[in-house]
């Protein structure tokens, strides 16, 4: 009865601060992590994400049931929100592959479902969070949680490796799991304290903020992100550009300004020094990396590749793209050789402008470059209504510079696209962040009243259980059951079998990634001389085959499934067969024919199949598979040399001849000494006695280890008719 009599006031009350805690708890998702989650980046941050902004959302639904002053209110940022999210919808319910459109991957969590979550952020977040003070402690939690990740990048960086995972890496990962992904995070933490340092009046906070500016700005260092640094030095020119050209009625920098802003760069500075040293190897040879970049570089070549790919992509769906989480497809079908054997898989274009137009068109990309204008304007807008409110303005198109510099050359994460719907909202509600900062406002007490709310989260509240089973603790089950099964001692395989069981069973998206894994369990265990429980082995390689049988069914258009279950039927097919598959090899030849179709200048494919060609007895057509291999990749030896090798096999000398001639003449000495041993052989067996013993001479110099063998291979060469 109490429920249905507490006043509007108590009622209003509760719900708003539950609202904002499970919004604030929402801000530490970049330290969660556990090794006892598959993705153990990834999946853990995402649940622990997904659940506090679930929570929010029913606490928020039942205060607008309440007062209709907390109701979303669509203002030009939030229609551009919502445009963004619509589209993304279409494109995956019209996309190549709508369920991994909608429900995503372990490895990413980057779907429709999940993106969802971000956009309720933005809601929230703009309608619970509406005063100065509000804000200030929202930016302060943030910038908090930024420093205890740069504390344990500094534990990584110092070796500690009983307290940190990656203990001693060269890029800091932290608790992200990726440098890159940790640089774009960071980016937001520095400027949230910038705009923080600017707008707060107290003192002491104040030196606070500079000082989590010189760490963020240390750590983003040893990152080794060039994105994120090119991103801060676009930044700057904003800075300077806003200086230059401010109104006049803005000061310039006054010897204090100036005095903070050297002494962060000072400090960030020596702060490097002492974690990294000043050593060639120490925080200087991080100069390298940022200072070396050329188009022979293998990443930039890799991403610039990659741009291409996703052209053709763009080409063949414009309008709408192949739907989100869906750009595996086009690198698979649109693969350029030249990224063997660099880059075999892409699940993301490395630039979010062609990652955004592949996956969801020109009709997408507009929506994003829509959302980007809008948040632009807003901060110029903000930066123009007066002298106090001018720099917090420049500092926030500084954000925004940085921030799309640096996804030029990755994608967003969860890491980035919390921050960045945070700014959203910010932003949509005119920045407050005033020097004056004040409590909010509390509303006017109310009599005793029939609270509509109770009756709502009658209706609600199940509704949120049901949400919260079905998208978090179903996949963090699978997920947890995964490396329990991975994690198995081989001598109890069967318990290790039935944990898969369960991932598979409990998992509602992922599935395939599942079964990779058992599938690298099984080998291991297959490959595994003192586990001799054959009956065991039998049970879990079958299980394989059934399972990976349901990949290629499930995800018909997925070029790794079919490559991944063909291997292993190859590496396997004498085991496979005694254990009763019928004929693994057969079938892993008509895996891969569908493959080729998915994926046709993909040399690791022509690898692969060559090598059940052979196991087959089919040396023609593996000859074949090479010599196509061979002109997909003409700068690479090893395609040539496998190919004359094999036509020699089948009696072709003539054309084995003219491709091992081929790789005489234009590899002349870049070879190793394994494919000079090729070419000498392949060289005696055509004839060319001169040849043969030149290259069995250059394979000795390049490796000692072979001159056993040399003076009897010159013997049998000079002995050939």
């Amino acid at each position: 009865y109490r429920e249905y009599t507490m006043t509007k006031d108590n009622a209003l009350s509760f719900y708003l601060r539950a609202t904002k805690f499970f919004i604030g708890l929402s801000l530490f998702s970049p330290l969660v992590l556990s090794a006892l989650f598959y993705f153990p980046y990834i999946v853990p941050k995402t649940i622990f994400f997904q659940v506090a902004v679930e929570l929010a959302l029913l606490l928020w639904a039942l205060l607008c049931v309440l007062d209709e002053k907390y109701r979303p209110k669509f203002d030009r940022i939030a229609v551009a929100v919502s445009a963004f999210f619509a589209i993304y919808v279409i494109a995956a319910l019209l996309g190549a592959n709508p369920l991994r459109s909608f429900l995503g991957t372990y490895e990413r969590m980057l779907s429709v479902v999940n993106l969802a979550h971000f956009i309720a952020l933005f809601f929230i977040a703009r309608a619970v969070f509406g005063t100065p003070r509000e804000w200030l402690i929202l930016l302060r939690t943030f910038v908090a949680v930024s420093v205890v990740v740069s504390v344990y990048a500094v534990a990584q960086k110092l070796g500690w490796g009983s307290l940190v995972y990656h203990a001693g890496i060269d890029r800091l990962d932290s608790t992200i799991g990726n440098a890159a992904f940790v640089g774009g995070y960071l980016i937001f933490a520095i400027f949230f304290a910038v705009f923080l340092l600017v707008r707060d009046a107290h003192t002491a906070m104040r030196t606070l903020y500079a000082g989590c500016i010189v760490l963020n700005l240390a750590i983003l260092y040893f990152t080794g992100t060039r994105g994120a640094v090119l991103g801060m030095a676009c930044a700057v020119v904003v800075l300077v550009v806003g200086y230059l050209f401010r109104p006049r009625t803005v000061p310039g920098l006054s010897a204090r300004m100036l005095g903070w802003g050297m002494g962060v760069l000072f400090l960030a500075g020596a702060v490097a020094l002492v974690i990294g040293g000043g050593a060639e190897n120490g925080a200087l040879s991080y100069l390298k990396r940022f200072t070396s970049v050329s188009l022979a570089d293998t990443t930039v070549q890799t991403r610039l590749l990659s741009v291409q790919t996703s052209m053709a992509g763009f080409k063949e769906r414009p309008v709408l793209g192949w739907g989100p989480e869906n750009y595996n497809l086009v690198f698979d079908k649109y693969y350029n050789p030249k990224l063997y054997p660099t880059e075999n898989w892409f699940d993301h274009a490395h630039n979010i402008v062609f990652d955004i137009v592949t996956t969801t068109g020109v009709v997408g990309a507009a929506a994003y470059l829509f959302l980007m204008f809008v948040l632009l304007a807003a901060c110029i807008r903000h930066a123009r209504a007066g002298p106090e409110s001018y720099w917090l303005g420049v500092f926030a198109l500084g954000l925004l510079a940085a921030y799309g510099a640096q996804n030029l050359f990755v994608f967003d994460s969860l890491v980035t696209y919390l921050p960045f719907f945070l700014f959203a909202a910010f932003a949509a509600n005119g920045f407050p962040l005033g020097r004056d900062a004040q409590l909010s406002d509390r509303p006017e007490r109310a009599k005793q009243f029939a609270n509509p709310s109770a009756k709502a989260a009658l209706a609600l509240v199940p509704l949120a259980m049901l949400l919260i089973y079905m998208v978090n603790v179903r996949p963090a089950v699978a997920a947890y059951y995964a490396v329990v099964g991975l994690t198995t001692n081989p001598a109890h395989a069967d318990d290790a079998m039935n944990y898969f069981k369960r991932s598979l069973a409990w998992g509602n998206f992922g599935a395939h990634e599942i079964r990779g894994k058992l599938a690298t369990y099984v080998s291991d265990l297959l490959d595994n001389t003192q586990m001799t429980d054959e009956a065991a082995k039998g049970r879990l390689a079958t299980f394989v085959v059934a399972e990976m049988e349901k990949n290629i069914t499930e995800q018909p258009l997925d070029f790794r499934n079919y490559l991944y279950y063909a291997s292993f039927l190859n590496d396997y097919a004498e085991a496979l067969a005694s254990y009763g598959v019928a004929d693994p090899l057969a079938r892993a030849d008509e895996v891969l024919a569908v493959a080729q179709k998915l994926g046709p200048h993909k040399p690791i494919l022509h690898l692969q199949w060559a090598q059940v060609k052979v196991a087959r007895g089919d040396v023609a057509g593996a000859a074949q598979l090479m010599e196509e291999a061979a002109v997909l990749r003409p700068d690479m030896a090893e395609f040539p040399l496998r190919a004359g090798g094999m036509f020699q096999q089948v009696g072709e000398r003539e054309k084995a001849m003219a491709f091992f001639k081929d790789v005489k003449e234009r590899f002349g000495t870049q070879l190793t000494a394994q494919q000079f041993v090729q070419l000498a052989v392949g060289l005696a067996n055509g004839g060319d006695k001169e040849g043969a013993i030149q290259a069995a001479k250059k394979a000795v110099e390049l490796d000692r280890n072979l001159s056993a063998g040399y003076e009897e291979f010159v013997r049998k060469v000079k002995e050939m008719p």
